[in-house]
C-alpha cells in the first residue's frame, strides 16, 4: 500500500490551490519573497518575479486557482476514480512540458520566471504522487476482484471433479482398480 493515497494527495492539492488563490487576493508577495522561494529561484537560476500587492491580475489568478481547485474538490468528494484516472495523467504531462518550457526559454519572461517555474513543478510533483497512486490503488482494486474470480473458477472445478470421481467404497474396488493400471 502506498504511503500516500490518492485521496489524500488530491487534498493536497486542492489546499494548496486554495491557499494560492488566498494569496493572491490577501498578499501575494508572502508568496513570492518566501525564502524558499528564493533559494528555489537562485538555485534554478531563474528571474524572480516582483508583482505589487495591488495588481489586477492577481484577481484573476486568484479566481482561476479557486476554480480549478473547486473543479477537484467536487470529484474528489464523489470518489470519482474514473475522472481523476483520466486527468492526472494529461495534468502531469501539461505542467511537465511547461516546467520544461519555462526553464529553457530563456528569451520569453512571461515564461521564464520563478512563479511560472515552482508552481508548474510543485503541480508535477503533486500530480506524479497522485498517478502513483492512483495506479497502485487500481491494481490493488484489479488483484483483489481477479482474486475473487479466480477463486470461484477453482470452486466450480472443484465441484465439477467430486460429481465426476467415483467414491471407492470396498478394498475389492481398490484393488481392482490397482491391477488395472499395473496392466
Amino acid at each position: 500500500m502506498a504511503a500516500i493515497s490518492s485521496f489524500n494527495g488530491l487534498f493536497f492539492r486542492v489546499a494548496m490551490l486554495f491557499a494560492l488563490a488566498f494569496f493572491c487576493f490577501k498578499n501575494v508577495n508572502s508568496i513570492l519573497q518566501n525564502s524558499y522561494m528564493a533559494v528555489f529561484t537562485q538555485a534554478m537560476n531563474l528571474p524572480a518575479l516582483s508583482m505589487s500587492q495591488y495588481s489586477a491580475q492577481l484577481g484573476l489568478f486568484g479566481i482561476l486557482f479557486l476554480f480549478a481547485a473547486v473543479s477537484d474538490l467536487i470529484p474528489l468528494l464523489e470518489r470519482n476514480q474514473k475522472y481523476f484516472n483520466s486527468v492526472v495523467p494529461f495534468r502531469l504531462f501539461m505542467f511537465f512540458t511547461l516546467a520544461g518550457l519555462a526553464y529553457l526559454w530563456e528569451s520569453n519572461l512571461y515564461l521564464h520566471n520563478n512563479v511560472v517555474f515552482t508552481y508548474c513543478f510543485i503541480e508535477v510533483w503533486v500530480n506524479f504522487i497522485v498517478l502513483g497512486a492512483l495506479r497502485e490503488e487500481r491494481n490493488e482494486q484489479f488483484k483483489s476482484s481477479n482474486q475473487f474470480s479466480s477463486q470461484a473458477i477453482i470452486v466450480e472445478e472443484s465441484e465439477n471433479n467430486d460429481e465426476d470421481s467415483e467414491v471407492l467404497t470396498s478394498v475389492q474396488e481398490i484393488e481392482q482398480i490397482v491391477e488395472i493400471m499395473d496392466e
